[in-house]
């Protein structure tokens, strides 16, 4: 622990905290509280140090020393006023916790989650790919050794189809590395919107299905087109499998507080409470053929929007009640510059 007054002098220091920080505790004491974190971070500590003292508040302050041996140690500052007998603020006491060792095992276990996640999916796209070229195996053999004109033109279409499938997953996965986009067709988030359901908006009446938009005032909001309507797409995909029968998709646009919200919602047969955790795992389906279902679904169109919305800077939940329909919540944060210029005008 130290003590500065409210000068920020300091003015006591236990060897705890000396050897904390890497300095001598007679170095330290008489020595400005600044001169104790590295010069690019004592602009900030000056700022919650007047904070702390004008406005008798509590503050943080996290900051990263060097050690011999080229490592570095994560230190916790909790500032606190000091009171006098008046009231007023006498100084500041630090309080110095080394975060290192929990931080470690924190990024540890980080790495060790990924690791997990890169398992299953490696694991589903092994399963997939071993069961498309084990039917294109068949599908080959059988077209090598049939003298039926019309059963090998069957068995090649089969063989396409099942290399269109493995071409779609091939095209989904990037969705889940890390990399830096160059996003140069920017357009307002209200823009896309209203651009897809005027593409959709035809040939979802011919499956009987209604749309219902429900676009409120909000924020400009630049977003990446194609990945947009790629999100857009693979929702209204999965709202379309929930109701063979037609039903109604719902799109609502608004701001909530300092979020912009976009709401797909759809009247199809809704998700199971056992499988709402899992609807965004790679690979895991209740409709493809692995799955009982009766179609070739990969079972990578939710992971895929829960992967893009994530990139954007978004989140997404969802809310479902079997036999109801589905309701997934893209948000976004407002972006700072009209945020502040909104609280501005509202001063």
């Amino acid at each position: 622990t130290i003590a500065a007054d409210s000068q920020f002098k300091v003015v006591t220091c236990n060897a705890a905290a000396g050897r904390l920080l890497g300095m001598p505790v007679e170095t330290i004491v008489g020595g400005s509280l600044l001169e104790t974190v590295p010069p690019e971070r004592r602009k900030l500590l000056g700022r919650l140090l007047t904070r702390t003292a004008e406005r008798h508040v509590i503050s943080e302050f996290e900051v990263q020393l060097a050690s011999p041996g080229g490592k570095s140690r994560d230190l916790m500052v909790v500032l606190a006023p000091i009171p006098g007998a008046d009231g007023t603020c006498q100084g500041v006491s630090a309080w110095i916790v080394d975060e290192t060792t929990r931080k470690r095992l924190s990024e540890r276990l980080v790495q060790a989650e990924k690791m997990a996640s890169l398992g299953t999916l490696a694991g589903g796209v092994a399963h997939h790919f071993n069961n498309i070229l084990g039917g294109v195996a068949t599908f080959v053999d059988f077209a090598l050794t049939s003298g039926d004109r019309q059963a090998m033109q069957r068995a090649l279409q089969m063989t396409a189809e099942a290399a269109a499938r493995a071409s779609r997953i091939t095209q989904s996965l990037p969705t889940f590395a890390e990399r830096d986009r160059r996003r140069a067709d920017l357009a307002d988030l209200t823009e896309v919107v209203l651009t897809f359901v005027h593409l959709v908006e035809r040939p979802l009446e011919d499956r009987r299905i209604r749309l219902h938009l429900d676009l409120h005032p909000v924020p400009i909001l630049p977003v990446e087109t194609n990945q947009m309507h790629q999100i857009l797409g693979n929702l209204l995909t999965n709202a379309e499998e929930a109701m063979p029968e037609g039903g109604t998709v719902t799109i609502n646009l608004e701001r909530v507080e300092d979020r912009i919200v976009l709401t797909f919602g759809d009247t199809g047969t809704g998700i199971r409470l056992e499988h709402q955790p899992l609807v965004f795992e790679p690979f895991f389906t209740t409709k493809g053929l692995l799955s009982g279902g009766d179609q070739a679904n990969p079972g990578l169109g939710l992971s895929v929007v829960h992967g893009l919305v994530l990139e954007m800077g978004g989140s997404i939940t969802l809310e479902s009640q079997p036999g109801l329909g589905t309701r997934f919540f893209i948000s976004f944060p407002v972006p700072e510059a009209q945020g502040e210029e909104e609280s501005d005008a509202e001063g």
